[in-house]
């Protein structure tokens, strides 16, 4: 899964900024997660078409950065995340980040960024949806 992460300096409407330009160019808004730190805000996103949202977003100025994530479906219980952080430790995957993209049933999709995804994928591949 590729996704865009926006960090930004916030201020009042930056969220309406965004994805009133993503409406205009007719770009779909798949998921969204937002947070600041100190005066930053920082927003990750997927969107589809993802190349087009890349580039119109650089293009109006903003400070966008590519990412790529690997999917997992784990049982969801307790411990799951941890028994997943420690496979991957265990083979030197540094995560650089985690966000629970859906939780049904008795399962939860995990979209994970690796320093390594090569072998992150080699690692979760029981896992890998």
């Amino acid at each position: 899964m590729k996704s865009l992460t926006i960090i930004q300096e916030t201020r009042p409407g930056l969220l309406a900024e965004i994805t009133t330009l993503l409406e205009r160019h007719k770009i779909d808004l798949r998921s969204i997660d937002g947070n600041t730190v100190g005066s930053l805000a920082v927003i990750s996103l997927a969107a589809e078409p993802y190349a087009a949202c890349l580039n119109l977003l650089a293009d109006e100025g903003f400070k966008v950065f590519a990412n790529e994530q690997i999917l997992i479906r784990v049982k969801d219980k307790p411990g799951a995340l941890a028994e997943i952080s420690r496979r991957l430790a265990n083979e030197q995957v540094d995560i650089r980040s985690v966000h629970v993209v859906n939780r049904e049933n008795d399962c939860a999709i995990v979209a994970l960024e690796t320093e390594n995804d090569y072998a992150a994928r080699k690692v979760l591949k029981d896992l890998l949806v």
